[in-house]
């Protein structure tokens, strides 16, 4: 034995713990016990739900009482398919077409003539129009057009 070994195994000796420590420690110990293995339960359970589910699905009135979906008719009837997705459908609603009071002034910038806008916009900074300028036109008379007061 080396005199490292030797040295260790003396030491190791002398520690000493408490008789106290020692019975809490070893109760604490008897105290445990291993999980219990519940994934077969949950296993076993999930499978038997499933089981069920799909017994009701192949049980349920509705596969037995002719509940049809749009593409399946009985053999006697002829299908109708812009009927039946006429059926299914939601009825459309007619957009209202309104006319954009500042299209003839658009008209007129994307032609390369700021007259107009320029001037609709000096007015409506110097008094508060109903109507203001929309968003691009605005931006782009503070581009092209310089108030003169």
């Amino acid at each position: 034995m080396s005199n490292w070994e030797h040295q260790y195994r003396e030491e190791v000796s002398a520690f000493t713990s408490p008789q106290q420590l020692d019975t809490q420690v070893l109760q604490q110990a008897k105290r445990l016990q291993p999980k219990k293995d519940i994934g077969r339960i949950l296993s076993r359970a999930s499978l038997g739900c499933a089981t069920i589910a799909a017994i009701l699905m192949l049980v349920h009135p509705a596969q037995h009482l002719g509940a049809l979906t749009p593409r399946m008719t009985p053999e006697n009837e002829s299908p109708q398919p812009e009927l039946e997705i006429a059926r299914w459908q939601p009825p459309q609603i007619e957009s209202e077409t309104q006319e954009d009071p500042w299209q003839a002034l658009r008209n007129q910038v994307t032609a390369g003539n700021y007259i107009a806008l320029c001037q609709e916009w000096r007015l409506q900074q110097r008094t508060t129009a109903k109507q203001p300028l929309p968003r691009e036109l605005r931006k782009f008379a503070q581009k092209r057009c310089r108030i003169l007061h």
